[in-house]
């Protein structure tokens, strides 16, 4: 190579690799111009695929996620889906507490699956029962265990979304959280400083647990979630895995309007909440197991799903095709009533 060509060689590689920088720099502060607003706002009407990868293994629970599921869902208008995900059934109970790669894989494949169907995804870690039962002993392994998923899922787009943990309670208190969360939350930033991250309080995400969760003021990309089954009497009716504490069947709904107001005045006081400490709320859950009776069931959900739409919540259904479900597996269609309910205004 003569000496022009060497000087025409490295002013292209100069310029290739100016153009690598200012693009990346164009990325990073597209990414700093995100708002946790804009964020929640993108999620809209979502559903979550319960019982599959949140089951101890994949089909314990007689669901598995089919390929074709993703484009079904799409397809009937949601914008985002919530996986939850049983990483504590998939990583060791010992120092690193390295996760099954074998399952890592599975989970991207899903991922990956909704992902090109122009789906959000809502990534969590859900049913980690040792957490809920013993804090103390836990923190070290969840630690970990979120120092992994980080580093694993740092690469995915922003159209991911982290959630530290599914429903603390029991012992897992909303105290005994805010000592925690700012633990994950810092591992968490080390890889993903600017992708949104989704947290809520103790007592099962409870709305009343919102006034005493701490969220690090610094931390502009937290979005905040509560889950909504009320009444649990008239939503987990029958509901068989409850077990000798189901509520018997036969409620409706609404028992009387005092039952109605009830909930207008739970959405009225997370949206206040909302307001005054300037963070968005996601209803991560909201459902009604199947068997309630269909016109109640009906109304419940159009009730909740409305009151999601007019305070322009972020929403997910709990969930896809099992129990709860607003798709039947047997039939392999929606239910339609259910499906319109949730995703049309």
């Amino acid at each position: 190579m003569n000496k022009r060509s060497q000087v025409l060689c490295r002013s292209f590689l100069l310029i290739s690799l100016l153009q690598c920088l200012s693009q990346n720099l164009f990325a990073d502060e597209l990414a700093k111009t995100a708002t946790a607003q804009e964020a929640a706002d993108k999620l809209g009407v979502g559903i979550n695929l319960g019982n599959m990868l949140d089951a101890p293994n994949e089909g314990d629970w007689g669901v598995r996620f089919e390929n074709d599921y993703a484009a079904i869902i799409r397809k009937a208008g949601f914008q985002h889906v919530r996986l939850p995900v049983k990483w504590s059934a998939h990583a060791s109970t010992k120092a690193p507490f390295r996760i099954d790669p074998a399952f890592v894989a599975r989970v991207k494949t899903v991922m990956a699956v909704c992902g090109k169907q122009g789906l959000r995804v809502v990534l969590n870690i859900h049913h980690y029962d040792e957490m809920h039962v013993a804090p103390d002993k836990e923190t070290d392994r969840f630690l970990a265990i979120w120092r992994q998923l980080s580093d694993l899922f740092a690469s995915q787009p922003e159209t991911v979304y982290f959630e530290i943990l599914n429903e603390p309670h029991d012992n897992l208190t909303t105290q005994e959280w805010n000592k925690i969360l700012p633990l994950a939350l810092a591992i968490i930033r080390k890889k993903n400083p600017h992708r949104a991250v989704i947290l809520g309080g103790g007592n099962w995400n409870s709305p009343e647990e919102l006034i005493h969760l701490k969220l690090p003021a610094e931390d502009q990309m937290l979005i905040a979630t509560v889950h909504y089954y009320r009444p649990h009497e008239f939503t987990h009716q029958g509901a068989e895995f409850l077990g000798d504490k189901a509520p018997p069947a036969g409620r409706t709904f609404p028992f009387n309007q005092a039952e109605r107001t009830a909930i207008e005045d739970d959405f009225q006081r997370i949206a206040d909440w909302s307001v005054k400490n300037n963070r968005p709320v996601y209803v991560g859950e909201f459902g009604c197991y199947h068997i309630a009776p269909g016109e109640d069931r009906l109304r419940w959900t159009r009730t909740v799903a409305g009151l999601c739409r007019k305070y322009k919540f972020g929403s997910a259904y709990w969930e896809f095709c099992s129990g709860f479900g607003a798709w039947d597996p047997a039939s392999r269609e929606w239910r339609k009533d259910i499906r319109d309910a949730i995703v049309k205004p």
